[in-house]
């Protein structure tokens, strides 16, 4: 077990000003940390205390007035404001079972209630606690590394196709508009050739930093492989979607790429666009917007080119 840490900031919200004082008289033996001690007995004392800052720890009795210790328990779980240990002067194991079920990390019946058992249930709570945030991170952790593009820090392949599908369902239930972009770095492999794959990174990440300064917080970019990006723009027609592709171009084309050494050197990208028919599929619209790109390309690169789908079906 790590050690917990030296400060604690406790709350004790409990209506009954002699448990509390029992409470605190415990709290205040405990001589291997600094106990930082808050008092609520009323919803608002208890509210105020919750809003005022930081709490490491919360004794929630659960017979509460106007607003039960479950209540309360449900608001903080809700809201990680910090872990909860119940305490409820019937010992009764259905609240035990049942409050560890609604999220508090311990319970302590009043009619055990000791220096040594308070010590060892805020202990064991904090502990619990740390392992739960830990856990929720390694978690988070997993789930960035499987839908983010390591390098970019871009929706990875999977995640912007996924993406996409959920989109184009969206734009085909309440007719919206909804865009394509796909952009493809022009000459990327001489970049790598001539200056280093590591400054080919530095470039990738350089270019996903501009497309996303470009573009809006309900659109999304990922990167499709390679050196080749998508952007999926909710609720935008094709001549918008056209304006914000030929932002990104110009900003892309205007910054300053450097290698290893300093030396500058500038990059310029080509993207095609597609906008979404009722009845297409994600397959469909990215296949159209990559008509286009190659049309951008074959147009001499550093530009941006439309699909429309009767182009497929020449």
């Amino acid at each position: 077990m790590e050690a917990q840490p030296s400060l604690l900031k406790i709350l004790v919200c409990d209506d009954d000003p002699a448990d509390r004082k029992l409470v605190r008289t415990y709290l205040r033996q405990m001589t291997d940390r600094e106990i930082v001690l808050l008092e609520a007995g009323q919803i608002a004392e208890i509210q105020n205390a919750l809003d005022k800052g930081r709490v490491d720890l919360v004794l929630m009795d659960i017979q509460m007035p106007e607003k039960s210790g479950m209540e309360w328990l449900a608001e903080i779980v809700e809201k990680e404001t910090a872990p909860v240990i119940m305490m409820t002067g019937s010992g009764s194991e259905e609240i035990a079972v049942r409050s560890l079920q609604e999220g508090a990390v311990g319970y302590l019946p009043k009619s055990s209630l000791s220096r040594e058992n308070l010590m060892k249930t805020i202990d064991a709570a904090l502990e619990k606690w740390r392992r739960m945030q830990q856990g929720k991170a390694d978690q988070e952790k997993l789930e960035r590394l499987a839908n983010f593009d390591l390098l970019t820090g871009l929706e990875n392949r999977r995640a912007i196709l996924r993406r996409l599908e959920e989109q184009i369902k969206h734009a085909n239930r309440y007719k919206e508009e909804l865009s394509l972009i796909m952009l493809d770095l022009d000459h990327f492999k001489e970049v790598n050739d001539h200056y280093g794959h590591l400054t080919g990174d530095d470039v990738l990440e350089s270019v996903a930093t501009l497309v996303r300064q470009s573009i809006r917080d309900t659109d999304t970019a990922g990167r499709y492989g390679g050196e080749e990006f998508i952007i999926v723009l909710p609720k935008t027609d094709l001549p918008t979607a056209l304006y914000v592709a030929e932002r990104i171009r110009e900003a892309i084309a205007a910054a300053e790429m450097r290698d290893s050494e300093g030396n500058v050197f500038s990059i310029t990208v080509s993207q095609g666009l597609s906008s979404y028919e009722p009845g297409e599929d994600e397959h469909s619209l990215i296949s159209r917007a990559d008509v286009a790109l190659y049309r951008a390309k074959e147009g001499g690169r550093n530009r941006v080119e439309t699909s429309f789908s009767f182009e497929l079906q020449k």
